[in-house]
């Protein structure tokens, strides 16, 4: 421990320059310290503006996703839309029945007309006759 008298040399002689000249560099590197610790106000605000930039973008992104979600189609919409697409698939079978038999009908008539012609074919030419 120091006695009094090294605290009086330090202090009363030539020694007091080099203590206060280490306070005073203590105290600088404290402020310097302080100074990368804490941001300048100007550093702040440039901060504060590219955050509310990044905000508005994210607002305007927001806003054109929830737009583009309320267009979705509503869970009712898409029963209503599965209801007439089961609809029309019972008119759809319904049509492919009937044309079916149309085809059938068609075919029955084909093979009608093909068996008169055949007639027509097998009868004796009319014109040497008049």
């Amino acid at each position: 421990m120091m006695t009094a008298q090294a605290w009086q040399g330090l202090f009363g002689g030539g020694g007091s320059s080099l203590l206060i000249l280490a306070v005073q560099g203590l105290f600088a590197l404290a402020l310097w310290s302080l100074r990368r610790a804490f941001v300048r106000s100007d550093e702040w605000l440039l901060h504060l503006q590219r955050e509310a930039r990044s905000e508005s973008e994210l607002n305007g992104r927001l806003s054109v996703l929830e737009e583009r979600v309320r267009e979705l189609p509503a869970a009712s919409d898409m029963a209503a839309l599965h209801g007439e697409l089961a609809a029309l698939r019972g008119e759809i079978q319904a049509l492919n029945a009937r044309i079916s038999g149309l085809d059938r009908l068609l075919a029955r008539l084909e093979h009608g007309l093909d068996r008169q012609e055949d007639r027509l074919g097998q009868l004796p030419a009319e014109g040497g006759r008049r």
